[in-house]
């Protein structure tokens, strides 16, 4: 069964810019790799003077076999952002627009 999922995510504990920019690169190609990179807006921003990562679905996404997916997504999202900064922690944020009706 499929549901409609929208996510946000934060990966924070960067160590410059450099780092955060392979960051977005290594979450852009995970992206593609889920077939989603046209649909998830990734970036870098700054806060208090800190490298910030961000991004997130620009509108929900029909995903088989959510509960399952959901789970092995934000696992990838994290190694993905350590392999490029080894320090970084993420966390990602689900919405259920279905569920909000």
């Amino acid at each position: 069964m499929s549901a409609n999922v929208a996510f946000t995510f934060r990966v924070t504990g960067i160590e410059d810019e450099a780092r955060a920019q392979a960051v977005v690169e290594e979450l852009r190609e995970l992206m593609r790799d889920e077939s989603i990179g046209r649909q998830v807006t990734v970036g870098i921003r700054q806060e208090d003077g800190v490298h910030v990562v961000t991004g997130g679905t620009d509108f929900p996404l029909s995903v088989s076999r959510a509960h399952l997916w959901c789970p092995e997504f934000e696992k990838s999202v994290a190694w993905y952002a350590k392999e490029a900064a080894p320090s970084a922690v993420c966390a990602v944020e689900w919405s259920y627009p279905d569920e909000q009706r």
